[in-house]
């Protein structure tokens, strides 16, 4: 029997450890490395087109929640069954294409969690510290003690209780802060467990000394922090996302801070990566990073780890967890 041809598409994957790609070789894949990460598509390197032909002859790709894989990268495909994502989001992917197409998505929720709940902490930090003000000051010469605002006991809203929000609420208890949360899902025992009090999104911005953002990015959550809620916001204010850029409109945010409505933002994502609205990055208030709040060393090998589990699941034939297209089940008889 020909082993299964496994395509990884990211330079990710293999970064920090060289163990999940000797795990699929020792199962039985012939493994294929290459770096045609979303960068390279955003620049004009990749087209839809050159995607479908670098996929043919290939069984499974690993890819990254934003790289994107079309309806007709999946249609073209001569023997692909599966689809492995090594991220969290998947909003780049063609999910429902993928079921019609008989094609297994999974992804792994939660897997960087713990490292994006330190960037969310470690941003809030910062803003409310103005560090990165105080060591530009520095770097060029000056010495200026500004006046800083302290989380103790202070009130956090987090839009979003899932994973990485439940991981914000567990590192925020050693600064007493109140804690307050909005979602769509009642998490009544962990709300109970840590005293958070579930309140509507307009009373979070409103009472909220920091709000952090931690929700997919969908129709409903698109554009979702603008004007109507930023006014809302006390003056003191920080807003922290580390969720996905377009969960905030830009252009409102702008004005909240260079107005005055908001004291200061920290954003490690962005409407466009790079970010295109230089205003936004480029006042004193803001901290931005490179959508790197989930990429610590110590999460790529969870996520890697993970993904190699659903692969090696699913080509003996089983049912790996985290799947995204119910009903999907493996085609013949298993490959390994």
């Amino acid at each position: 029997m020909e082993k299964p041809r496994l395509l990884i598409t990211t330079k990710r994957f293999g970064q920090v450890s060289r163990e999940p790609i000797e795990i699929l070789e020792t199962a039985g894949f012939t493994v294929v490395e290459k770096s045609y990460d979303i960068e390279f598509h955003e620049q004009g390197k990749l087209t839809e087109d050159d995607v479908c032909e670098l996929i043919k002859g290939y069984d499974v790709i690993i890819v990254t929640g934003i790289f994107p894989i079309t309806r007709k990268m999946i249609e073209s495909a001569d023997r692909l069954k599966m689809i492995a994502n090594r991220s969290a989001g998947f909003n780049a992917l063609d999910i429902e294409a993928a079921r019609e197409n008989g094609v297994m998505v999974t992804y792994n929720p939660g897997a960087n969690a713990d490292s994006v709940a330190d960037m969310a902490v470690g941003l809030m930090l910062a803003v409310s510290k103005r560090m990165a003000e105080l060591d530009r000051k520095i770097r060029s010469g000056g010495w200026e003690r500004m006046m800083t605002s302290d989380l103790y006991r202070k009130t956090l809203g987090i839009i979003g209780l899932g994973n990485i929000g439940k991981k914000v609420a567990k590192r925020i208890q050693g600064f007493e802060m109140t804690i307050i949360a909005n979602d769509i899902v009642e998490y009544k025992e962990f709300l109970e467990a840590y005293k958070i009090e579930s309140v509507s999104k307009e009373e979070l911005m409103e009472r909220s000394d920091v709000v952090t953002m931690h929700t997919p990015l969908n129709t409903s959550t698109r554009g979702m922090i603008g004007e109507k809620l930023l006014r809302l916001m006390k003056n003191t204010a920080v807003l922290v996302n580390t969720a996905r850029g377009p969960i905030v409109d830009e252009k409102a945010l702008y004005r909240a801070l260079k107005e005055g409505w908001i004291s200061g933002a920290g954003l490690d994502v962005h409407a466009t990566e790079p970010p295109s609205f230089r205003p936004l990055v480029e006042l004193d208030n803001v901290i931005s990073t490179c959508h790197v709040a989930g990429s610590s060393k110590e999460a790529s090998l969870n996520m890697g780890m993970q993904t190699v589990n659903k692969i090696i699941t699913y080509f003996k034939g089983g049912m790996p967890d985290c799947v995204l297209t119910p009903g999907v089940t493996f085609p013949g008889e298993p490959m390994i």
